[in-house]
């Protein structure tokens, strides 16, 4: 099983001018439909208000076979996002966060959870990182209780909501340092390391004790990389409808597709051939293609990542 820690909250997503349409979304909670999607047992793990919008996110969930056991469900409001689409298809974000379920998560909460036996696999990031109380909440509970698990982190850092850079730093070296896997942008890459060309960025990166790198590059794909080997893996070339939840759907088929070959320990990932690598871009790249030929977070299913797109 694989366990999503983190923000669930809904995406208004512009249609014209001042209209927006409104879909479950955050990082963590759409990688976890995309892992369920693709056959992978997944639960997910996070405060979610007991107001209209967080029993359209329990449904969600449940819709797509993601598990809430450990959904911890409050008065707060739901976090809410809105998203103006760009002609490029690419998104410009805004969130109203202040006091909500997903930001105001106590460490007491959190540390009352009981991870199942059967969990494998931790993904977090996002968000919920960025923002107090829940970023100091999520880091303690994870460098104190996930001794035994992979973790798979995704930075998808938002700047305008990461108050104390230096901070920020501070704790995303420390999860580094506990992570297996480290998924994140080119944007997310300048942002943390300016000063740094992307080679001496990623070889601080592998440094700090990561195992796998996945660097996604926008229109020209990914990067897949461990201490061995560096493989760019092409873009799955379709329509773009628009870029949301791109990342969130690749991560999640990365995820998926090791979990499903039972690669999951360091020592594997670290010894990854140039074959592997790019086999593990392709799936995840043909997923985010996929989600984004139609609006809106909206991962593929087993189904249709066995179908011909045409794409050569």
């Amino acid at each position: 099983m694989i366990v999503s820690l983190g923000e669930a909250l809904i995406d208004f997503i512009s249609q014209k001018d001042l209209e927006f349409k409104g879909f479950p979304g955050g990082s963590p909670m759409n990688t976890s439909v995309a892992i369920s999607r693709l056959g992978v047992p997944c639960q997910f793990l996070g405060r979610i208000s007991n107001d209209m919008f967080g029993n359209q996110l329990i449904d969600h969930l449940k819709n797509n076979s993601v598990r809430t056991d450990m959904v911890l469900r409050t008065d707060d409001s739901t976090t809410l996002s809105f998203v103006q689409k760009q002609p490029d298809g690419q998104a410009q974000y805004g969130f109203f966060a202040n006091g909500t379920a997903d930001r105001n998560f106590p460490l007491e909460e959190l540390n009352k959870i009981t991870l199942p036996k059967e969990a494998r696999i931790i993904h977090f990031g996002s968000i919920s990182l960025s923002m107090e109380p829940c970023g100091s909440t999520i880091s303690e509970f994870l460098l104190n209780n996930t001794k035994n698990l992979m973790l798979s982190f995704d930075p998808n850092i938002r700047p305008s909501l990461v108050p104390d850079r230096d901070k920020y730093m501070e704790r995303f070296k420390k999860l580094c340092e506990i992570s297996t896997i480290l998924k994140l942008s080119d944007e997310d890459l300048f942002w943390l390391y300016p000063e740094l060309d992307s080679d001496k960025a990623i070889n601080l990166l592998l440094e700090l004790g990561v195992s796998l790198i996945a660097l996604t590059t926008g229109k020209t794909g990914a990067m897949l990389i461990n201490k061995n080997n560096r493989v760019a893996s092409p873009l799955f070339d379709l329509p773009v409808a628009d870029t949301i939840g791109a990342g969130d759907t690749f991560h999640g088929a990365m995820l998926s597709y090791l979990y499903k070959q039972n690669w999951l320990d360091r020592n594997t990932l670290n010894n990854f051939t140039k074959e592997q690598l790019s086999d593990i871009g392709n799936f995840a790249n043909k997923a985010a293609g996929i989600n984004c030929s139609r609006s809106g977070a909206n991962p593929p299913t087993e189904h249709e990542m066995d179908k011909n797109w045409g794409v050569k």
